[in-house]
């Protein structure tokens, strides 16, 4: 019944750059967290009928929500309809499984790949069927993502830098961040050694240090390394692809090294997404690609890392990329090539996006909002992006060198 190895690893993310949930947001995801609990219990034991029911209640909930709340949360009945159709399967109602199946789908509005769908058994009893044949030759062309990042538009460089904001960086003399570097040690964990050995000591401490889990909320309280470090010492909690990379970008502006947060999205932007680190390397005059959820790089085809906008042209262009031996997942699992960038990442690089400061404490200082810029192709505008956010089509001002 799993989607994919990465479709939901790195959920957790709705709606894109909200800080703050209403209580009727907060209420509808408190009630849906219960009901989920109670289907992976009926699941695990095997009692259809029981999660026919908790799953036919997860849907009347998102239907009972007010119409201004239910899009950002669309997911959740989406992937209800889904599991309610892997069920129906299993049972043998193949054409109450068509319809739940058609339900999730809802005309491409919910995100399903060719792939998860092929490898799902729960749909075995159904997969012959025309109905639905039909709706999996609509998910295999949308989800060919190679294609949709080629044929996106050639970015343009036609913006006057000096229409954009400055981007700024703490410096790593701040109290804040003296507390982030005492805090992990990270004196000792870089060592005395060069730019790039030191940016890939920390990348792999912090993700040795900290689980990450797609699948659950962040802890409570301020969005920082240090509150998050406590929060998740000893294994207590983990946190998701926004949380890891804010960690280890306050690691990196208390090592002095200049970092941002990126939000990497698809085309159009449903449930799923994923945050990575660019960090700045003086050595190579680029922003690196660095992952804290797989501990993962990106080199060329002769082991030379990779900036972000370099894995996303050569994606584009069909030249080589591959990620470090050393790539995994909660060192549980290695993160393969084909999976993380030739189909997880290729989907997730249409629309870049990052802040427009960076410090201690950033996405929750409230006497200093965070303002957001979207890199986005000629013609095209994120479904993801906030209002007041900042839209660029020129990669060259978006990727500038600290201080250009």
């Amino acid at each position: 019944m799993k989607l994919s190895k990465f479709a939901f690893m790195f959920f957790m993310f709705i709606p894109v750059g909200v800080s703050a949930q209403s209580a009727a947001e907060a209420d509808f995801l408190s009630k849906n967290e219960e009901l989920t609990n109670l289907f992976r219990h009926a699941r695990k034991t095997d009692d259809y009928k029981a999660c026919e029911d908790i799953l036919r209640k997860q849907i009347a909930l998102f239907c009972s929500m007010d119409s201004l709340l239910s899009e950002p949360f669309g997911y959740f009945k989406h992937k209800s309809y889904y599991d309610l159709a892997c069920i129906q399967s299993i049972e043998g109602k193949k054409d109450e499984a068509i319809r739940s199946f058609a339900e999730a789908y809802d005309d491409g509005n919910f995100e399903l790949t060719y792939k998860s769908v092929m490898e799902d058994k729960d749909l075995d009893n159904i997969r012959n069927e025309k109905g639905f044949q039909t709706i999996l030759a609509k998910i295999k062309e949308a989800s060919d993502y190679i294609k949709i990042l080629r044929n996106a538009p050639a970015y343009s460089e036609t913006t006057d830098a000096s229409d954009l904001p400055v981007i700024t960086y703490l410096d790593k003399d701040d109290k804040d961040l003296v507390r982030v570097r005492e805090y992990f040690k990270l004196d000792s964990v870089a060592g005395n050694c060069d730019e790039l050995t030191k940016i890939r000591k920390i990348l792999t401490y912090i993700h040795d240090k900290i689980r990450h889990d797609g699948t659950q909320a962040n802890p409570r309280g301020d969005r920082n390394a240090i509150n998050y470090g406590s929060a998740c010492k000893d294994g207590a909690h983990s946190l998701n692809c926004r949380g890891m990379a804010t960690v280890l970008n306050e690691c990196y502006l208390a090592m002095g090294i200049k970092s941002r947060i990126i939000t990497c999205l698809p085309k159009r932007f449903f449930s799923d997404c994923h945050v990575i680190n660019a960090v700045y390397s003086e050595t190579l005059g680029k922003w690196l690609w660095i992952d804290p959820t797989n501990n993962a790089w990106v080199t060329d085809d002769k082991g030379n890392m990779l900036s972000v906008p370099e894995v996303r042209e050569r994606l584009r262009a069909g030249l080589p990329v591959q990620v470090n031996d050393e790539a995994n997942w909660n060192n549980e699992r290695k993160v393969e090539t084909e999976d993380y960038l030739y189909s997880y990442m290729a989907k997730n690089l249409f629309y870049i996006e990052c802040w427009t400061r960076y410090g201690f404490n950033t996405e929750s200082d409230k006497n200093i909002p965070v303002n957001y810029i979207m890199l986005q192709p000629p013609g095209c505008k994120s479904n993801a992006m906030l209002e007041g956010s900042i839209a660029v089509n020129d990669d060259s001002c978006f990727w500038a060198a600290p201080g250009a």
